[in-house]
């Protein structure tokens, strides 16, 4: 889900100025409460206002124009700009209330979040409290792992560290150009320039990955620049700006959607809105900054920073904590209890705390409050993660311990199998949700699968060089996942095995296909694909090559100077038929069960009482799979296909949770654990497959 943020409300006034002056605008309060209703509206009802998340860049143009125009004018007044003050006010007016709701979502998200929520969720509280969390979120965006993570309480500070990042260095730029070019021109020079180049790298890297391009910060810069801009120039507007530049706002809010590429051009609508309003200003009585000055809209706008704070973790935690679905009336509840609690926060804390003359003379509590709210989530953080650790370890270590009794049993995949059973789920000790999210960071996996971002090539190799069978392992995710059979089966003097993973990059001779991803990354896989495949065909002691693949999640486009593939199967095919000319014999191993988007763990842990709900029917998640599909098509003996879904699903169902073992650690990757209870039939339909030996 997009996430959306926005700067901080102005400071409580008791003598307002006039709309004209150059300090307070009552329309920019009520400029900000359209924007946070829009953000909240959008969160509580995403079908229905669907571009709501321009919200954060109206905020972000707010933000430009507000802290320019102060850092202007401190520059007439004093000729300089004083760093410690400026990060002491911001510090001041930030803090109190982000550090309130941090430490009460760390609570209830504590008492409330599943196990498996948790590491995730502190390492977002600590990114929250030292303004980093949109690279926090850039970088889970483009992990093949993390992509389908389920939404943290403190996600939505994400635009919020966006700001903070944005107060730090741009009073430094005024400054530095100031100091060099003593002229106004020069700064509206330099900020044209960082807008353009801004601009355009948020249009490249929208097209090229627009995940990561929706978090950092390289992308938003050119948004507070055209607020700075406002500030700075001079023009001789009209009513008519206003109006036109509201449309634009709602606009963008009512027709984007999850699918429109932002921020890039998109952006450009709400952008040039928010900045047509600004220059508009509240004069006249057909100006839409008079019905913004109006007291219900600028009293939302008094506290619109405690309402984006607080409206986030309460979408996801007041649920939990009534224990009912997030429909109209919890989503009424949410809306109402965020006003609710923002006013208080705003009226009871946050303005005594601005207001505190000790605060306000001195810069050091300010900084200090700062550094101390990193301190606590940091410390506390490391704390929670050594209680979920020791968890985890003590749950693996019982687990552990009784699948090495049973000796097989009813554990894990052997509930299929087994006469006694009674599957899918057997009674007794079950392996934690905890443990099958631990999983996902298991460094044997790391070890031998590089990410797309190089195009390293990991060779891993273990079993006996005397084993009957020597056989490379080859493709994506899907392939390791496979690893912990494939060393149980190794360390039974079974294989000699050789591995080739590369995250999201299946075995193919074609150029693999996603969605909006950096051509650097298509590229590695290209060559990763190119150098493996010689490495293989060059290798005499490998015999037989295992592939398999996500083969649904990825699209085929022939190679340059390649005649255009005949259908998607040629992409597998091809590669097959240079390992057949170099003698190897090809089994493909059917990929497994998609579980469609849902969490395993999350299920897991939550429903405890009836594990089938954390089921799929079985003709839902074996979709056709264009890897096994391929195989029936180039018909050749020396390609055969072992299947181990019967592994994985009864008649009906393909299971989330079996013989006491939680099968995936997400979506559609196996868990280490239950991997190697597959271990035998693995070793017989690869036997099968593979024929016998000559």
């Amino acid at each position: 889900m997009q996430l959306m943020a926005h700067p901080t409300p102005a400071a409580p006034t008791t003598v307002q100025p006039t709309p004209t002056d150059r300090g307070f605008r009552p329309d920019i309060q009520g400029l900000r409460a359209i924007a946070v209703m829009v953000v909240v509206l959008y969160h509580l009802w995403p079908t229905h206002l669907t571009g709501g998340y321009v919200g954060v860049d109206v905020f972000f143009v707010i933000s430009g124009f507000l802290i320019t125009g102060h850092l202007w004018r401190e520059i007439e007044t004093r000729g300089t700009i004083r760093l410690g003050s400026f990060y002491a006010r911001r510090a001041l007016r930030l803090l109190p209330a982000a550090g309130l709701v941090l430490v009460a979502t760390a609570v209830a998200g504590y008492l409330l979040l599943p196990d498996d929520r948790w590491a995730d969720t502190f390492k977002q509280l600590v990114a929250s409290a030292a303004y980093v969390q949109n690279w926090v979120l850039a970088g889970n965006s483009v992990d093949y792992l993390l992509q389908n993570a389920p939404d943290s309480p403190v996600q939505h500070f994400w635009s919020l560290s966006v700001e903070e990042q944005f107060y730090a260095f741009w009073p430094l730029l005024i400054l530095v150009t100031m100091r060099l070019v003593r002229r106004k021109q020069a700064v509206v020079a330099v900020l044209s320039a960082l807008l353009l180049v801004s601009l355009a790298y948020s249009v490249y890297q929208t097209g090229a990955d627009p995940k990561q391009a929706y978090f950092i910060t390289p992308t938003r810069v050119w948004e507070f620049a055209a607020g700075a801009l406002c500030a700075l120039v001079t023009v001789k507007a009209r009513a008519v700006w206003g109006w036109l530049g509201l449309a634009a706002v709602l606009a963008s809010a009512v027709l984007y959607t999850k699918a429109t590429a932002f921020p890039g051009y998109a952006a450009l609508l709400p952008v040039l809105g928010t900045a047509a309003l600004i220059l508009a200003r509240p004069e006249g009585r057909g100006s839409v900054g008079r019905w913004l000055s109006l007291r219900p809209a600028t009293a939302i706008g008094d506290i619109s920073y405690a309402v984006y704070l607080w409206h986030w973790p309460l979408l996801l935690l007041l649920p939990l904590a009534l224990e009912v679905p997030l429909a109209l009336p919890a989503k009424v509840a949410v809306l109402a209890a965020t006003l609710l609690l923002a006013w208080l926060s705003t009226h009871y804390f946050e303005t005594p705390l601005r207001a505190s003359r000790a605060l306000k003379v001195r810069r050091w509590p300010s900084l200090a409050i700062a550094v101390s709210l990193v301190a606590a989530m940091f410390a506390a953080s490391v704390q929670a993660n050594a209680e979920l650790d020791d968890r985890a370890a003590e749950a693996a270590a019982s687990y552990t311990s009784r699948l090495d009794e049973a000796g097989g049993g009813c554990i894990g995949a052997a509930v299929f199998t087994g006469t006694d059973c009674a599957p899918p789920f057997g009674p007794g000790p079950r392996m934690s949700a905890t443990l099958a999210v631990k999983d996902q960071s298991n460094p044997e996996y790391t070890a031998c699968d590089p990410t797309l971002d190089t195009r390293h090539v990991l060779e891993c190799s273990f079993g006996p060089k005397d084993a009957a069978y020597r056989v490379a392992v080859v493709g994506d995710s899907h392939a390791t996942q496979w690893l912990g059979t494939l060393r149980r089966l190794a360390d039974e003097n079974r294989l000699r095995v050789k591995t080739y993973f590369k995250m999201s990059c299946p075995f193919a001779e074609a150029i693999r296909v996603l969605p909006r991803e950096a051509k650097e990354r298509q590229d590695n896989c290209t060559a990763w694909q190119e150098e493996v495949t010689s490495r293989i065909v060059d290798d005499p002691e490998i015999d037989y090559v295992l592939v398999t693949a996500y083969s649904a999640a990825y699209r085929f486009e022939a190679l340059p100077g390649r005649p255009a593939l005949a259908d998607q199967n040629a992409a597998f095919i091809g590669k097959w038929q240079r390992l057949l000319a170099a003698g190897k014999r090809v089994v493909v191993l059917r990929d497994t069960p998609s579980m469609l988007g849902k969490s395993i763990p999350s299920c897991v842990e939550k429903e405890q009482a009836n594990l089938r709900r954390c089921a799929v029917a079985r003709d839902k998640a074996l979709k056709p799979d264009l890897i096994s599909a391929a195989a029936a098509a180039l018909g050749d003996p020396r390609v055969t296909v072992m299947d181990l879904s019967d592994g994985l699903c009864d008649a009906q169902w393909c299971y989330g949770f079996a013989g006491d073992v939680v099968v995936y650690r997400d979506s559609n990757h196996l868990t280490w654990q239950y991997a190697q209870t597959l271990a035998p039939a693995f070793w017989q339909a690869f036997v099968k497959a593979a024929g016998p030996l000559t």
